[in-house]
C-alpha cells in the first residue's frame, strides 16, 4: 500500500499510527468509561482505515479536512 502512493507514504504511516494509538486508547477505556472508549475507539479505527484503504484524492481531501483544526489552534 505503501508502494502504490509513495509521496504520501511518511503522512499515512504518521495517521496510522496515531489511529492505532487512539483505538488502543479506547480499548482500555472501555474497561473504566463507556463512552470515552467507544469514541476513541471510533476515532481510531477510522484513521486506520483511512490510511489502508482510502485512494490518493481521498486522502488528501481528508488530510485537508484535518489540517483545518491546525489552523484553530
Amino acid at each position: 500500500m505503501f508502494g502504490k502512493y509513495p509521496e504520501q507514504k511518511q503522512s499515512r504511516q504518521v495517521m496510522g499510527a496515531l489511529g492505532a494509538a487512539f483505538a488502543t486508547l479506547g480499548v482500555f477505556l472501555l474497561f473504566i468509561d463507556g463512552t470515552g472508549g467507544v469514541l476513541f475507539t471510533v476515532l481510531g479505527g477510522g484513521l486506520v482505515l483511512l490510511t489502508l484503504f482510502a485512494k490518493q484524492k481521498t486522502y488528501t481531501k481528508v488530510m485537508r479536512v484535518l489540517g483545518w483544526f491546525d489552523g484553530l489552534s
